[in-house]
């Protein structure tokens, strides 16, 4: 089993001796995956908790429609225009 710094080499002097467009785009994919993956947010243990407060909330039907929410919003602004 070649070592990491081993493996980095041969992998960069195929890249270099290649002209396989298509092999150079999949390669820029994963890549580019990889990237994607190392800035994925992690969310925090109080996250966890109110997005699983959410969900119990919206097993039990604690919850309104957008359309309801919306209606509330805008009441609110209404009634509170003047201050």
């Amino acid at each position: 089993m070649p070592t990491d710094v081993e493996l980095k080499k041969k992998l960069i002097a195929k890249i270099k001796s290649t002209d396989d467009a298509e092999l150079l785009r999949q390669l820029s994919r994963v890549f580019d995956f990889e990237e994607q993956v190392e800035n994925v947010y992690e969310m925090s243990p109080e996250e966890i908790e109110a997005v699983n407060i959410g969900l119990d909330q919206i097993s039990k039907g604690l919850f309104l429609s957008n359309k309801e929410s919306n209606k509330r919003v805008d009441e609110w602004l209404e009634k509170h225009a003047d201050q």
